[in-house]
């Protein structure tokens, strides 16, 4: 092996222009592989943090109460004493135990207990549909970061304040300052018409999460406020959790539901639109690093026929010292390693740089990057490798062609 690496080295070497210009050919291949790979898994990354990181990763609610009967007719079918969707809303009782043994699990950051219920928010004749989530003042920032998305007043979550989003702010033309009318549209006490199911509220605060269905539609108020406006006397609707890694939702969230008998959902099932196009987004991007591997072995054997031909005679001599065929497949397809090699890795350096060059030229005042590309996420090992592969793969042809060579035509010629 020692004497076909040297042959190899030596064919490089003295031509050494075509060697440089086929190892820069690899170079921009594994450019392309390696800006892609940072382009795609950069967007990838920041879709998912921009809808993950306003919403809760795993949500914990009741399981649906199926309608009670209290009779059979003779044909055996039920008659039912509560319809569907006009029973109590149902409430998790036992909610501080599920909190400690979710807080226990593995991955799991942080655990939020909520009141959630649908309800109407008035001002003069002005009426809306919102969806109110009623929770502690110290769990505020925890599945959404609401401190930090307040454009006017704060985040003031004592009993009888209100925080809304800018789109429902507007709609409804309400400021800070201003009184509203709340009104629970889906409690025990507002079929009652009980002084619990309306309250005033005084808007403190006005945010902008970013997304439209948030902004237009939910309120945040105190968890005893939201008790007490939808007749929860004890427990809450709901339990939210953030987990470390986004992408083990699915798996705690069957744990969770299987340890505690409640209806577990994860934020993928909420988001199949992201999950398809992140899926399209993914096969574009193979597709085009597929492509620059193609065009790094189409380049490597074109030439590697080339240097075949030119070197009809030197091989020819080769072979009438004894050199056999195996050995002469060897010293092309080391070529073709070598170049591969040396191309990989100041591709993939290359690659490095000009990723960092783009992300700090698209670099904007609030410190994110107007192109979503993350150095990072460059897969800059498996180019180098994945390069390697195929030049020495596509060095196998020219290297049977030259093993093919008969070494009297060879020399005559």
């Amino acid at each position: 092996m020692l004497f076909e690496a040297k042959v190899a080295t030596r064919y490089l070497v003295s031509a050494w222009r075509q060697s440089a210009l086929l190892m820069f050919g690899v170079s921009v291949g594994v450019v392309v592989f390696t800006f892609i790979a940072s382009l795609m898994n950069g967007l990838s990354v920041r879709l998912t943090e921009d809808i993950t990181g306003n919403v809760a990763h795993v949500t914990l609610e009741p399981a649906p109460r199926l309608p009670q009967t209290f009779m059979a007719s003779p044909r055996g079918r039920a008659l039912f004493a509560i319809q569907p969707g006009h029973n109590v809303m149902p409430v998790i009782r036992n909610y501080r135990s599920i909190i400690e043994q979710a807080a226990r699990m593995h991955g799991v950051r942080a655990v939020v207990p909520e009141v959630f219920g649908n309800a109407t928010l008035a001002r003069g004749e002005q009426t809306l549909a919102v969806a109110v989530t009623g929770i502690q003042a110290k769990d505020a920032d925890v599945i959404a970061p609401l401190t930090r998305s307040i454009v006017r007043g704060r985040l003031d979550l004592a009993v009888g304040s209100i925080v809304v989003g800018s789109r429902l702010a507007a709609e409804l033309g309400v400021d800070v300052g201003d009184r509203v009318n709340l009104r629970a549209a889906n409690s025990a006490a507002s079929r009652t018409r009980s002084a619990g199911a309306e309250a005033v509220m005084v808007v403190r605060g006005i945010f902008t999460l970013g997304v439209q269905a948030i902004d237009e539609r939910v309120v945040y108020i105190d968890l005893t406020s939201a008790r007490k406006l939808f007749d929860v006397i004890d427990g809450v609707s709901m339990i939210e959790l953030k987990v470390d890694d986004v992408w083990q939702a699915p798996a705690l969230a069957e744990r969770l539901g299987r340890a505690t008998t409640l209806r577990a959902s994860n934020w993928l099932n909420r988001n199949t639109r992201l999950q398809e196009g992140l899926r399209a987004q993914d096969s574009t991007a193979n597709m085009i690093k597929a492509f620059s591997l193609l065009t790094i072995a189409v380049g490597v054997a074109s030439a590697l026929f080339l240097s075949v031909s030119r070197r009809r005679s030197d091989i020819g001599i080769l072979r009438s010292f004894g050199i056999g065929r195996g050995a002469i497949i060897r010293t092309f397809i080391l070529q073709g390693l070598l170049i591969g090699t040396v191309g990989a890795l100041v591709g993939a350096a290359l690659g490095f740089g000009f990723a960092h060059l783009l992300l700090y030229a698209s670099m904007k005042a609030t410190g994110i990057p107007s192109i979503p590309i993350d150095p990072a996420q460059g897969e800059y090992l498996l180019a180098v490798l994945l390069a390697m592969i195929v030049s020495g793969a596509a060095a196998v042809l020219p290297a049977r062609s030259a093993a093919r060579i008969d070494p009297l035509e060879a020399i005559q010629s």
